[in-house]
């Protein structure tokens, strides 16, 4: 099945959150305003984000008020209010749906990386003050959501709000063409397309970017080997 068709499967099935953030990557896409022009730069920004997904660590563990190693429901409530991120109840539990990957009714540290990224990108400025410059009441870090949405923009090239296997085999070629950069790109794409529908979600695209830059505390030869495999 083709782009097209791919693309009609999904919007069958998605959310009404979603289809928001669909609309809202196309708009992004449309309007030009892309600070990232070619992959290398991408990879180059990799340390950087490894760094404040450590520090968004810290954050996950003060809301997991049990130490289950998971946030729920109640405790991202609790999250969102301190934070004065301003949901409703219905849409902090579309939030929570939509970012619980394994649909285990919890969020694990991961997940809380997509969570905080779509919060993000679909948010509004905190404190209810219009002129706030943080969305998420985490100015250090919101620096590091902008990239990956900007990361996500950049594959997809022709602005649907979603990325296809061409497009992210053709991003990765201009920075190094060959067959070499062909597998890469396919291996990538195929760590990306949790449901095998030909077309990468931005939930499923920030999931997989965990894993190229690395967050868990022990693997630092697996983030070093994720590195290189992008770089070769």
């Amino acid at each position: 099945m083709g782009a097209k068709g791919s693309t009609a499967k999904v919007e069958k099935r998605r959310s009404k959150l979603e289809e928001r953030l669909v609309e809202e990557l196309a708009k992004r896409a449309q309007s030009g305003k892309v600070a990232l022009k070619a992959f290398n730069s991408i990879i180059l920004k990799f340390p950087k984000i490894d760094e404040s997904f450590e520090a968004v660590r810290a954050v996950f563990k003060k809301y997991d008020k049990d130490g289950s190693g998971t946030i729920d429901l109640e405790e991202l409530k609790v999250l969102f209010q301190e934070l004065q991120v301003d949901f409703t109840d219905e849409e902090v539990k579309s939030f929570h749906e939509a970012s619980d990957m394994d649909s285990s009714k919890g969020i694990d540290f991961k997940e809380f990386i997509v969570l905080l990224s779509l919060v993000y990108f679909l948010g509004k400025p905190t404190g209810g003050d219009p002129d706030s410059k943080t969305r998420i009441g985490l100015p250090e870090l919101e620096a590091t959501f902008e990239t990956i949405v900007e990361a996500f923009v950049f594959f997809d090239s022709n602005g649907d709000g979603y990325v296809s296997k061409n497009e992210l085999v053709t991003s990765i070629n201009q920075a190094t063409p060959g067959r070499q950069s062909d597998k890469i790109g396919l291996r990538r794409f195929e760590e990306m397309d949790w449901d095998k529908n030909g077309l990468v979600t931005f939930k499923e695209f920030l999931f997989a970017f965990t894993n190229w830059v690395g967050l868990e505390e022990d693997q630092e030869q697996e983030v070093k080997s994720c590195w290189t495999c992008f770089k070769r």
